[in-house]
């Protein structure tokens, strides 16, 4: 089973019913080429011969038919995939930017031309559309008839569920009243309504009912996850949550228009709700009343946010001297939240007990937390009752009839600026994915993928993996005995790829999903018997012990690959491996430039960003001595400095006449940026070492650029993007740094690129100063 490492709830930063501000950032929408048809076939090299003409690398890069780089091969490829892929990459080129003054611009200057982006579009990247297109597949399979019928069915149960979630008639003639009989009523009313009492409200029953009974995150969150420093074991996190934006929103002078945003929209829902509890109260009497829920639950959110701005995260919260009991959790963090009966309420069905220890992740935060709730005076009871209201309102507002949707989505649009309606079905599409997505990754590998892209990216991480070795042992920043741990590491770790076994039989599949009811008739219902099955399926994970082998991270159908290091494992999702990006029959240099860059790069993090090692036995070691780990932070060191002199932006934002530029943080993202440019430069050695054995592949049709040249354009057009100044400002404050400056300041800082693209010394993708990380 995947392991959940978001918030539960709610997320702060997504609105289900419109596009996902941080949907698995990538996107590329590219048309799909009948290949089959002569015809088509013929225009497409038409095209191709015409920009052979025109377009060149300029800055005097060699021509292929002169260059070594070759491998002597100066035959065009004319294959069907080649074709498609050298269309691909004309149509987003810039051939009126010189290479080596913009490398980004050069690669990628046309792709907000040929990718724009519409009232219903924020962010467009290479990988977004990829998974977009995945979702279409998806909800055809979702949509077509029930093969197995039994009531066991996972199939019957994922189908009834999506049937549920998109029948809008049975919605709209419920209004807002599952929420009010189902939920606001079971904790002890609303004080707006008259059915909330000041002396029998009981916050910490209410509150564990609000967290675990109905999923949503209100103060703090919680999770399982994997221990950091035995990957056998599993454990509980605590972490700070309860805000409804972003707690930047709240605290900064230019973000008031957000913040009166927020409560127009507390205003709205209030007013709904008032309406469908069929209670009568006057004008005034239910004006007063719902200025003061909304002043009351918006000064808690806005404490909240004071206390995240002002602490930081624990320093290495899962060491073991730093774990709590949960006896000891009230002592250590105070009283106001019931911290020990709460996690006990949660985990009543994993072993836990009074003696169990707890990691922390902001120990600081929960404890200024608990101060605040001490702190909130005579009207305490009142305003925790509305402030837990709100968070049920704004965790359930979309499962709701349209007005209550549309309420949410003008709230969207006031942070955001994406004004247009998507549909039902994509918001119960990722509804779906959010807590049943084993069940949509079963039915995606069982319908689509191809076993040969999976034995491509094989043979693509093999050489990889060599160069990376290789790389290693000449390292800069490491001595011997980590070089060696580090080599025995790479040659231990787990390379998942395409799908788990299990997802294939459907006694496993059922078996599951057990003890998941669902009426196809009772959306609600089916909405609260799935927090039912989370909190199981939590129990269950907290309960035994970790099998890697089986168990993924990601869903199959994911169009991103990452390293997990607790278990020292690579995942590459069946989703990516469909795509023309990582497509068997493309040439080696268009694979290796993308898939093996992004490969590479994860297998550094798991080397040389993590600062430990897990052993055989899964156990955490500190394997960096003190001489290995003085020489990185000089290399990252310079990383930060390079970085520190760069900005983002400016972004035109709502409320600000004047466009605000962010200032990248080098500090934060110096390690991200080592793995980037080790990543491309390691697959490139990958690449070389494919064709020294392989020798030279024919050349890009239409292009004249050397392989070794279209390696690095690859890499980069795995990296084009578009989009809104609002998305793009709401990443970087956040700490993101944009794709056109990791691109360009990767591969300023290799000097096998300067080389291919002959960039002269001191122009900007020849950094004069270059930082050892690899050899």
């Amino acid at each position: 089973m995947t392991e959940n490492y978001a918030e539960f709830g709610k997320s702060t930063d997504r609105s289900p019913i419109v596009p996902e501000v941080t949907i698995r950032s990538y996107s590329f929408r590219v048309t799909e080429i009948a290949l089959g048809l002569v015809a088509f076939l013929a225009v497409v090299v038409c095209i191709i011969l015409g920009t052979m003409v025109s377009s060149g690398a300029g800055n005097g890069t060699d021509s292929p038919s002169t260059s070594a780089q070759t491998g002597g091969q100066n035959q065009l490829c004319v294959s069907p995939p080649c074709l498609k892929s050298a269309s691909y990459v004309v149509s987003n080129l810039n051939t009126s930017v010189q290479p080596c003054d913009n490398f980004y611009r050069y690669a990628c200057g046309r792709f907000k031309t040929e990718h724009p982006l519409d009232s219903e579009t924020s962010s467009i990247t290479v990988y977004s559309n990829m998974y977009y297109h995945n979702e279409e597949k998806l909800k055809k399979l979702l949509e077509s008839p029930i093969v197995r019928s039994q009531d066991y069915s996972t199939e019957r149960k994922l189908k009834h569920y999506f049937s549920s979630c998109t029948d809008t008639y049975r919605k709209e003639r419920a209004k807002g009243t599952p929420l009010l009989t189902k939920v606001i009523n079971n904790i002890g009313g609303w004080y707006v309504l008259g059915t909330f009492s000041n002396t029998s409200f009981d916050f910490h029953n209410a509150f564990r009912k609000v967290s675990v009974d109905y999923w949503t995150a209100a103060f703090y969150t919680f999770r399982v996850a994997t221990d950091w420093y035995d990957w056998h074991k599993r454990v509980i996190e605590l972490d700070y949550s309860g805000m409804s934006m972003f707690w930047y929103y709240y605290t900064e002078p230019s973000t008031e228009k957000y913040r009166n945003d927020m409560k127009t929209f507390m205003r709205r829902l209030a007013n709904f709700l008032v309406r469908d509890s069929n209670i009568t109260l006057d004008n005034t009497t239910k004006n007063t009343r719902i200025e003061t829920f909304i002043n009351d639950a918006f000064t808690i959110e806005m404490n909240l946010a004071n206390i995240t701005k002002n602490t930081m995260p624990t320093s290495d919260p899962h060491a073991y001297e730093k774990r709590v009991s949960i006896s000891d959790l009230n002592t250590m963090l105070g009283t106001a939240i019931d911290f020990s009966s709460h996690i006990l309420y949660m985990f009543n069905d994993a072993n836990v007990g009074p003696s169990t220890k707890i990691v922390l992740r902001e120990a600081d935060w929960l404890k200024k937390m608990n101060d605040m709730i001490d702190g909130l005076g005579v009207n305490k009871t009142r305003m925790l009752n509305n402030y837990l209201v709100w968070k049920l309102m704004d965790r359930y507002d979309v499962e709701l009839s349209w007005e209550y949707v549309h309420a949410s989505r003008e709230f969207y649009v006031d942070r955001y600026g994406i004004p247009q309606f998507l549909g039902t079905w994509l918001y119960c599409f990722q509804n779906m994915d959010r807590y049943l997505g084993d069940a949509l990754s079963s039915m995606y590998v069982r319908d689509h993928f191809a076993d040969a892209n999976k034995q491509k990216a094989h043979e693509i991480l093999d050489y990889v993996k060599e160069a990376l070795v290789d790389s290693t042992m000449n390292n800069v920043f490491m001595d011997d005995t980590t070089k060696a741990r580090a080599k025995d590491k790479m040659k231990g770790s787990l390379d998942k790829l395409g799908y788990p076994d299990f997802m294939m039989n459907d006694a496993a599949m059922d078996n599951l999903y057990s003890s998941l009811q669902v009426d196809q008739y009772d959306y609600f219902g089916n909405l609260l018997s799935v927090n039912k099955f989370i909190q199981k399926s939590w129990n269950k994970k907290l309960k035994n012990h970790v099998n890697k082998q089986e168990e993924w991270v990601y869903r199959t159908y994911d169009t991103f690959m990452s390293y997990y290091n607790p278990w020292n494992e690579l995942l590459v999702p069946a989703g990516l491996l469909q795509f023309p990006f990582y497509d068997y029959t493309l040439p080696h240099f268009m694979n290796f430039g993308s898939m093996g860059s992004v490969i590479a790069h994860h297998l550094v993090h798991g080397i040389d960003h993590s600062g430990g090692y897990y052993n055989v036995e899964g156990v955490f070691e500190d394997w960096w001595s003190n001489q290995t780990t003085n020489k990185w932070i000089e290399a990252k060191r310079c990383v930060e400095n390079y970085y520190n002199n760069q900005t983002m932006g400016p972004f035109t934002i709502p409320g600000q006449t004047i466009p605000i530029t962010v200032k990248v943080n080098g500090q934060r993202w110096a390690a991200e940026a080592m793995a980037e440019t080790s990543g491309v430069q390691i697959a490139y050695k990958a690449y070389k070492k494919w064709v020294q054995k392989n020798g030279g592949e024919k050349l890009a049709p239409g292009l004249e650029l050397t392989n070794d040249q279209m390696f690095f354009v690859s890499y980069a057009q795995a990296s084009c993007y578009n989009r809104n100044d609002n998305v793009a400002y709401y990443n970087a404050v956040r700490g993101t740094v944009s794709e056109d400056i990791r691109t360009n300041s990767a591969l300023s800082q290799i000097k096998e690129f300067s080389t291919a693209f002959n960039c002269p010394a001191k122009t900007p993708m020849n950094a004069e100063v270059k930082c050892a990380m690899y050899g």
